[in-house]
């Protein structure tokens, strides 16, 4: 967790560095708040208590703990947003390699601890009629490249963005599941590459035992899959 030291207080109107500053303890303090003791246990005046503040401070930011708790969810995308990018831009110029390559950082990314504790806290407010995150960004993004993939006849996809949604449920939605409650099993970049490529040669070649290229592969220790 980020250790958030108190401020000495000062007069005046704070500058633009000092309040793009604040903004950012405030935001690291809640987000460490929010993974450790969950969005409902959280309060307001923890927030404050962290970061040292005025609770002017805080709400002329962020008016609800829901906002302040958007505004981190919105800042986490952003990041996963260039990541994605930096991941698209390595990717192999074969469309369908390219494809497998952005299908790989989604398990990744939904793996990864951070975006996986503010996803298990927003899916329980959402449980309680609270959504808290905005729209997917992503999905579309695979779908292009699902569609570049169709246009090269490397797969059937007339509807790309169908295709990118079954596609992120046989990589992404196990081990999404098992994570969000406290499962370890693809913990490791062993168990997770057994996994990815387990569920990429079933989305490309299907269950047929006569599908092309089709042979066993090992299963990851301690997999249901």
């Amino acid at each position: 967790m980020t250790t958030t030291t108190r401020r000495t207080t000062r007069s005046g109107r704070p500058t633009k560095e000092d309040s793009e500053r604040i903004a950012s303890e405030i935001e690291t303090a809640a987000r460490d708040l929010f993974v450790t003791k969950g969005f409902a246990a959280t309060t307001m005046e923890q927030v404050i208590d962290a970061c040292g503040i005025g609770k002017d401070t805080l709400y002329r930011r962020y008016p609800t703990k829901e906002a302040l708790f958007a505004c981190i969810a919105d800042k986490a995308r952003q990041r996963a947003l260039a990541w994605f990018n930096e991941a698209d831009a390595a990717s192999p110029a074969a469309p369908l390699a390219r494809v497998k390559h952005l299908a790989r950082w989604f398990l990744d990314a939904n793996l990864d601890e951070e975006l996986l504790a503010l996803q298990r806290e927003a899916l329980i407010e959402a449980m309680r009629a609270r959504p808290l995150v905005g729209d997917d960004r992503f999905t579309p993004l695979l779908a292009d490249a699902v569609s570049k993939a169709h246009e090269a006849g490397e797969l059937c996809a007339p509807d790309p963005e169908f295709m990118a949604r079954q596609l992120i449920a046989a990589v992404v939605l196990g081990p999404s599941n098992e994570a969000l409650m406290g499962g370890t099993t693809l913990s490791t970049d062993e168990n997770r590459t057994i996994w990815f490529e387990r569920a990429w040669h079933l989305f490309v070649n299907g269950a047929a035992s006569k599908a092309p290229g089709w042979q066993p592969t090992p299963v990851a220790p301690g997999s249901r899959a």
